[in-house]
């Protein structure tokens, strides 16, 4: 084959084509803050309650869980924060190692989802009993971060 020349083949059919394989920036930083936003609205919907029934718990599930963080809360946190997440030691094999005495250390636009969505049967009875409807506004939200999850990581990859 004479004139064959080897060459990374990838990006001039990309260019020829007007693909990209970065992800667009400002696509995920508008996904991003549409996440923030949903987080923000589910944090004060449930914050009293959490205040009330988390505060009193004997054995909180923060001090229970391990590996919180799934691909696409670090993907969230990359774009929102422009960062990798902090990384923290644990001291033992068991629970968050960004809880203390106070509650968690993190901020709760970068806490994983999981602590968002998560309603132990107490808290959401709770809620039932203070505001019955609350639980189902908070699942469809849940649902509709977890959609633009979902978005974001499709996007980033």
């Amino acid at each position: 084959m004479t004139g064959f020349k080897c060459t990374n083949a990838i990006e001039p059919v990309e260019r020829q084509m007007g693909v990209s394989r970065q992800p667009h920036k400002q696509e995920l930083v508008q996904v991003a803050k549409k996440i923030e936003g949903l987080l923000s609205e589910l944090v004060l919907l449930q914050r009293d309650h959490v205040a009330v029934v988390c505060s009193a718990c004997d054995s909180p599930c923060c001090e229970r869980v391990q590996h919180l963080f799934d691909e696409k809360d670090m993907i969230y946190a990359k774009v929102f924060l422009g960062r990798d997440l902090p990384r923290r030691k644990r001291k033992g094999n068991r629970g968050c190692p960004f809880v203390s005495a106070n509650g968690c250390r993190l901020a709760p636009q970068v806490r994983p989802f999981a602590c968002h969505r998560y309603l132990c049967s107490e808290l959401e009875a709770e809620m039932t009993r203070k505001d019955p409807g609350l639980p189902q506004i908070l699942k469809k939200k849940f649902r509709a971060v977890e959609a633009l999850r979902g978005q974001l990581w499709r996007e980033y990859l």
